[in-house]
């Protein structure tokens, strides 16, 4: 197989940067003034790329918007799992990990994904196109979480429920963070759940939730 000459590498070099650049600045751009407000003149200016660069590496608005949606869950995605590595070493506790979802999902991170996926719901193309990303996203989480879940005391299921239980409620925080500005406010709901989730994970809590009869039909 022919080798890539020097001028080849570095062409190539070239393009995957424009291309990191692109994403970079898309995710910049929306973050800043809002995924309608988001054009693909401003892309580029921000990535200071030519028009006809970004064209080259996506021609539509919807495939730079989709691939940068890629890269944030990604991105999501490797930083939960190395926080969760810190929570199974005894790196982290339990209400550490908290504390960082609750991070995550109330600053840029969540205010992106927002922005995408309140659009999503009205447009059918960008929807359908997103779905998958975002059930990789949810597919990385769930595992993520039955890995330092004792096997023993809760079972798969029980571990997602668990999980999403906690995303839920950090999540729906970080929209009313949108509207409220009341720090306390939500400080005093994260150390509730911070209290309460050994409990549920490892305790009694977790047990009567478990072993009531609507789980055992199941």
């Amino acid at each position: 197989m022919k080798q890539a000459s020097r001028s080849e590498r570095q062409q190539q070099a070239r393009s995957v940067a424009t291309y990191e650049r692109l994403i970079g600045a898309t995710l910049d751009v929306i973050h800043d003034v809002g995924y309608h407000a988001a054009t693909t003149q401003e892309i580029a200016e921000r990535a200071q790329v030519s028009r006809g660069a970004l064209l080259y590496h996506f021609p539509a608005r919807a495939d730079i918007i989709l691939a940068a949606m890629e890269r944030l869950l990604d991105d999501g995605t490797a930083e939960i799992r190395a926080v969760a590595r810190r929570v199974q070493n005894g790196e982290l506790s339990l209400e550490g990990f908290v504390g960082f979802l609750w991070e995550l999902f109330s600053g840029r991170f969540f205010y992106l994904s927002l922005e995408m996926i309140t659009e999503a719901r009205n447009d059918a193309d960008l929807r359908e196109r997103m779905v998958p990303v975002v059930k990789r996203f949810h597919e990385a989480l769930d595992s993520t979480w039955v890995e330092f879940c004792n096997p023993e005391k809760r079972t798969a299921r029980e571990a997602r429920i668990i999980l999403n239980l906690t995303v839920c409620l950090v999540r729906g925080m970080g929209v009313q963070t949108v509207l409220r500005q009341d720090p306390g406010y939500f400080a005093d709901m994260i150390a509730a759940w911070k209290a309460l989730l050994p409990q549920i994970v490892e305790g009694e809590a977790g047990d009567a939730m478990f072993g009531g009869p609507a789980f055992r039909k199941r």
